[in-house]
């Protein structure tokens, strides 16, 4: 075990050392890696998920709940759940990715749930919500409503039935939510708690979407002439990832697998709590996998003509590549910062209030 953490310490090291090599060396391709996530950032990441978890986290602090026992029971026979474990499902696939997981910590650090239970949700609570695979991957990065329509289809699907069969394991262990008090009563203070707590988890989303962005151009230029290593960059950030191909059922598996920068995010939002890897990714290769199967019985069953699409020429970043548009990205990401700050306790130390 000693020799297996200090193998995992230096290869970490030298990953890292590699990579600010890279950086001084290459420094051209950072700044366009860079660029590219930064513009993802404002354009399709803070406005399609800022607002949502805004509310969502409204909601919950609120302590909004149903107790009808026709519903709960209904709930409990398909998914094992009861209506406040379902509405973070629910939650999860319309707000994205990392709403589920957020959710998902948020009860378990009020001791809501149970570490089993939060294992188990987290297998399907991962999902990609409506305004990211309709509006920015079908219509602005594939030039198709219908196809972003399909694509939510499927991955809505896939997670249902995930959860299903989540739901036997969940009722064996009788893993049911406790009632959840409201932690803030006053609405202009729920108003202001949880726009600052999800300036911080957009903050981090963001943070992550850069740094795999300046990761992959490197990928992309250092791996472009090998056959199987240039395919890594497909699996690292999924939003970079969809703009790369043009394959209907592989960025439907793509939107289920997720990438492994949005995996690091869920596991920075889980706090002290240690996920289990192996059903984490297990959860998301079925979710992939699934998707894709659902959205090939669609295109074969209802003989939709992929060429019809074929005028598409996927998300350009090109025309957005102009000191305003990244100086434009840079505030809104600051200003998001100043209102997370802001409403922090200050300890007169500027380090310590922004970590």
């Amino acid at each position: 075990m000693l020799l297996k953490n200090k193998f995992s310490k230096f290869l970490s090291a030298f990953c890292v050392v590699i990579f600010i090599v890279l950086i001084i060396v290459f420094p051209e391709i950072s700044s366009q890696g860079v660029s590219r996530g930064l513009l993802i950032s404002a354009n399709v990441i803070i406005p399609s998920l800022f607002p949502f978890m805004v509310c969502v986290l409204m909601l919950i602090k609120s302590g909004f709940s149903i107790k009808n026992s026709f519903i709960n029971n209904i709930l409990y026979a398909i998914f094992g759940h009861n209506f406040d474990m379902f509405f973070m499902f629910l939650l999860s696939m319309l707000g994205g990715y990392p709403v589920g997981a957020r959710l998902i910590n948020e009860q378990y650090g009020q001791n809501i749930i149970d570490k089993k239970t939060a294992d188990i949700m987290l297998t399907y609570c991962v999902n990609a919500g409506p305004a990211f695979v309709i509006s920015a991957v079908g219509s602005g990065m594939l030039g198709s409503y219908k196809i972003g329509i399909i694509l939510l289809f499927s991955h809505i699907v896939a997670s249902v039935i995930l959860a299903a069969a989540c739901g036997i394991e969940l009722k064996r262990h009788n893993c049911l939510c406790k009632v959840a008090p409201p932690t803030i009563k006053n609405f202009s203070d729920n108003f202001v708690v949880s726009v600052a707590d999800a300036s911080a988890s957009v903050l981090k989303i963001c943070s992550f979407v850069i740094l795999f962005s300046g990761l992959n151009a490197y990928l992309d230029y250092f791996l472009s002439d090998m056959p199987i290593l240039k395919n890594i960059v497909y699996f690292t950030e999924v939003t970079s990832a969809v703009t790369k191909t043009k394959n209907i059922v592989f960025i439907s598996f793509l939107l289920g697998f997720s990438g492994v920068s949005i995996w690091c995010q869920i596991f920075a939002m889980s706090g002290g709590r240690k996920i289990k890897f192996w059903r984490f990714c297990l959860g998301r290769i079925l979710h992939g996998f699934i998707s894709a199967l659902i959205t090939k019985l669609i295109i074969n069953v209802f003989d939709i003509k992929i060429s019809t699409f074929s005028n598409n020429i996927g998300f350009k970043f090109s025309v957005l590549y102009s000191d305003i548009a990244v100086s434009i990205s840079l505030v809104i990401m600051l200003i998001m910062l100043f209102v997370f700050i802001y409403t922090k306790n200050s300890s007169g130390k500027i380090l310590k209030d922004v970590i």
